[in-house]
This record gives structure tokens, C-alpha cells and sequence, in this order.
């Protein structure tokens, strides 16, 4: 029996049962609190054996006999085990991923990703953040969480590997089940017609290279009330209905303060590297003797979870403080040499921490790409002002400086952070390992020298400005600290030039 004939004989069955019940399909429907059209689908075998749930509310409502629930739920059963659907690329296309590690910590993220598509009626959520902070992950696990309460369950797509903006739809369809495994083109208006009944969560993963695409998501959206999407991007979407959540690293140990061993344990950063040890190192624990070492690993990658899982798998050689020192080594780019090796079923972009931070850099427009690399002169973070003296070495074809622009352009690309200090002063901050691939890049690119002497010649300027004043004074004492790192690096360049 092929999967269409099965679907065909569940139908058949269903139809009989309906008839006898002296109900029409707007009825059953009703009293079912299903669509129309998903008991018509059903009946006609062009849908997909019917969820749990879905199944458990159509026999209620046709209050079938003991006897007649064995034979629905047998046809149902049988159709699942047939073969492969034609219009899939396999028995689990579109099915959500199932991932063979643990989920450790978001709670936050989770609850907030959780109550804006439920109690929040968003039906466009976007998680951004940098790359490798675990967007993904979460996105699956809140489909997981969420997938029972959808009529029609979850999709995902992944559209890492799709390189054009006209394949997006084609991808989307197929995680769908409403196109062909071979379909080179669909028509938008196909998929809302197919999906249009539907109440499903679509999960879109990695939108940052097809962003031209995203009024694709707006349309589909529109004429599919029932479809809700949660897409997961390095930049947002930007379209009319999009609720952006950002999914920040994780929480490190605060450098600055002695915490016993359980405090440090506590940490979800901590918890994910101790995970990912353990399951290199048998033998590998967090006690007494390395628990500030740890801790210092974690603030040291910043809390990135694609770093820390890279950084565990060398505790298998390394013990913790020997990785640690490996990472503070005064060589440029040490994080960035020594976090090479994930597993083999990792995306490609996800072997390395550079091929992360490749990734993100490739999307960025040459003006984007020189100002990243800039901004890596700095140390702890800077200013817009200082930002802009350093960095402004280009001017839109009107006059206008790239630097402003472009600093909110890498800001929703989440390459960079805006912190506000305690006098309320804002500092544009990069990730350590961002400002180490940025360091690379400069020097790859010969313009390590440039950027030094901007920055030299600005903080020069700064304390010739300012005087014994920046180092006096409550103010001044709260920014000379901020620019602390930014001072010293400056002092050191001057005196060796």
C-alpha cells in the first residue's frame, strides 16, 4: 500500500463514520474545533495522517464506539508506516530536529519566546543575536514545548544552505509537505492555499543572508491565519507585525568577585561547559581546584555557547587553567586558533569559531566590514565620539559620515553591544572573540597601523584635553576607568613610536 492509498483508506473511513453520524463537514468541524477544510483534506487523503490531538477530538466528536476508534486509529497508524510522501524530501522533512545533547539554561528566554506566541499573540517572533549564541537551539526547543498545543503541529526549515532569495520559498513549501523534494519553483499562491487551514508553527532558521525575503514571511502570514512563524536571524527581519527578541550569551562569573565553587556551578555558562567536558572527559569535574579557572573561561569566551562547547571539547588534552592560559596567551587571535574542533555533524559554519564569525562578517557591506574592523582598535568598548574620530575614514557621496549609520547597522546585526556605564554615558562593545576576529582581519587587510594611530592620536588628545581632570572628579574618575584598557594601549603604541 502506497502512503497516498493509505491516507486514502484513513479517509475513507472517516467519511463513513461522519455519514453515519448524519453530520456534514462544517458540523464536524465544529463540533471537532477543527477547519472545514482539514476534515475535507483528511477525507480526501491530501493531508497527512492527522496529530494525536487531532485524532483524539474527531473520535469524540463522533462519539465512535470502542470498536470503531480500534479501526480509525488502526488507519491512522497504518498510514504513518506507510512510505515516504512524494510532495517531502524524506519521512522527516520539515520535522522539528531532535537534538542528542542537553538544553541548559534560557529559562528566561524561553519563558519570554513562550508567552509572546501565546499569551502575547505574536505571530512573527524573530530571536536575534550573534552568532553561535544559541538561537537555533532555542528556537527548536520552544517548537518542542509549543508543538502540542498547534492543531497542526510544527515545521522547520533551514535556509543556512539556501544561497538565493528566490529559493526561499521552495524551502519553506517543501518543510511545508506542500511541494515536491525536486521543485525548482512554487507559487506563493499555491502554499497559501494549501496552508491557508492550517494552525501550525513554522520555525525559519538562520534568515540573516535572505533578508530581501522577508515579505515573503509577511505574505504568507497574511493569508494563513492560523500560521504563526518563529524565525531565528543575526539581524531582524524588519516587517510590519515582527516582535524581536534578543538572545544575548550566557551569564559568566563576574570576574571581580571570589565565589565559592557552588556559587560559580550555578552559572548557566559554566553549567554548559561542565556538560560538554563531561561528555569529552569522562573523568573531567568541577571542584576547588578549577572552578576559577572555569569561570574565568566562561567570562573570558564571553559566555558564547558555540565557544564554550568548542573550548570543552579540548579539556580532553587541556586541563582548565592550561586551556585558560592558552587563551590569555599574549598571541593575537589565540581563542580563535585554539577553537577549532566540533563535531562532524555541525554545520560547516559551525566547525570554528572563525568560520562563526566569517559567516556574519561575509553579510556585511565592505564600508560595514572596514568599520567592524576599526572598531577592534578598541579596548573595553568606546564612545560614539571616539568611534567617530577613529573610525571615520569614509563619507556617504552626500558628506555624511558612514560611521553613525554603520554603527546602527552592526548593532542590528548583532556584532556589537550598547552598554550604558553608571553616568549614563554610552559605549558601543564588542565580544572579545568578535574584537579578536576584527584584530585578524585588520592586520589581514594591512591596516593594523592605520587604526593604531587614529586611536593613539584620539586618547592622546583626550588627556591633553583634559588633563589631570580626566582622573579627578566623579565623572571623569567613572569614564577614565571605562577607558582604562583604551588608555593603556594608546600610552604603549606612543612610547613605541
Amino acid at each position: 500500500m502506497t502512503a497516498g492509498d493509505a491516507r486514502s483508506a484513513f479517509g475513507a473511513l472517516l467519511k463513513t463514520y461522519r455519514l453515519n453520524a448524519g453530520l456534514t463537514h462544517e458540523r464536524l468541524a465544529g463540533l471537532a474545533a477543527l477547519s472545514p477544510r482539514t476534515i475535507s483534506d483528511l477525507e480526501r487523503g491530501v493531508s497527512r495522517r492527522p496529530q494525536r490531538d487531532t485524532l483524539e477530538l474527531l473520535v469524540q466528536a463522533l462519539q465512535l464506539s470502542a470498536a470503531e476508534r480500534a479501526a480509525l486509529e488502526s488507519a491512522a497508524r497504518i498510514a504513518a508506516l506507510g512510505p515516504p510522501d512524494l510532495t517531502t524530501s524524506g519521512p522527516e522533512a520539515g520535522g522539528v530536529p531532535v537534538h542528542l545533547t542537553k538544553f541548559i539554561g534560557r529559562e528566561e528566554e524561553l519563558r519570554l519566546t513562550r508567552e509572546r506566541l501565546q499569551r502575547g499573540g505574536a505571530r512573527l517572533v524573530t530571536l536575534t543575536g550573534p552568532g553561535g549564541s544559541g538561537k537555533s537551539r532555542l528556537a527548536v526547543r520552544v517548537a518542542t514545548e509549543l508543538m502540542p498545543e498547534f492543531q497542526d503541529g510544527a515545521r522547520y526549515v533551514e535556509l543556512a544552505p539556501v544561497a538565493q532569495a528566490d529559493d526561499v520559498l521552495p524551502a519553506i513549501a517543501r518543510a511545508l509537505g506542500v511541494a515536491r523534494a525536486d521543485a525548482a519553483s512554487v507559487r506563493l499562491a499555491d502554499t497559501i492555499a494549501a496552508v491557508r487551514d492550517r494552525q501550525q508553527l513554522l520555525v525559519v532558521d538562520n534568515f540573516e543572508h535572505l533578508l530581501s525575503s522577508a515579505p515573503l514571511i509577511s505574505a504568507l502570514l497574511q493569508g494563513c491565519p492560523g500560521l504563526v512563524v518563529l524565525v531565528t536571524s543575526r539581524a531582524s527581519l524588519q516587517v510590519s507585525g515582527e516582535h524581536e527578541l534578543t538572545v544575548p550569551p550566557l551569564p559568566v562569573p563576574p570576574p571581580d568577585r571570589q565565589l565559592s565553587t557552588e556559587a560559580i556551578s550555578q552559572f548557566a555558562s559554566v553549567r554548559l561547559f561542565v556538560d560538554r567536558a563531561t561528555s569529552t572527559n569522562p573523568v573531567f569535574a568541577l571542584d576547588s581546584d578549577n572552578a576559577r579557572a572555569v569561570a574565568a573561561i566562561c567570562a573570558r569566551l564571553d559566555g558564547l555557547p558555540l565557544a564554550l562547547e568548542l573550548a570543552a571539547a579540548r579539556t580532553k588534552m587541556l586541563s582548565a587553567p592550561a586551556l585558560l592560559q592558552r587563551l590569555d596567551s599574549a598571541v593575537s587571535g589565540s581563542a580563535l586558533r585554539l577553537l577549532t574542533r566540533s563535531a562532524r555533524d555541525m554545520p560547516p559554519r559551525q566547525r570554528t569559531l572563525r568560520d562563526t564569525m566569517m559567516w556574519s562578517y561575509n553579510l556585511l557591506t565592505p564600508v560595514e566590514q572596514r568599520l567592524l574592523r576599526s572598531l577592534a582598535i578598541f579596548a573595553g568598548g568606546c564612545t560614539l565620539d571616539a568611534a567617530e574620530a577613529v573610525c571615520a575614514f569614509e563619507s556617504r557621496a552626500d558628506g555624511a559620515p558612514v560611521v553613525f549609520d554603520g554603527l546602527a547597522s552592526l548593532l542590528d546585526k548583532s556584532l556589537i553591544y550598547l552598554h550604558e556605564g553608571a553616568d549614563g554615558e554610552q559605549r558601543f562593545i564588542l565580544l572579545e572573540t568578535v574584537r579578536e576576529f576584527g584584530l585578524e582581519q585588520l592586520r589581514a587587510n594591512c591596516e593594523l597601523e592605520r587604526a593604531a594611530r587614529a586611536h593613539a592620536a584620539y586618547y592622546l588628545q583626550l588627556i591633553e584635553t583634559f588633563g589631570a581632570l580626566l582622573f579627578a572628579g566623579t565623572p571623569k574618575q567613572r569614564r577614565s576607568a571605562a577607558e582604562q584598557h583604551n588608555l593603556h594601549d594608546a600610552l604603549r603604541w606612543l612610547l613605541h613610536h
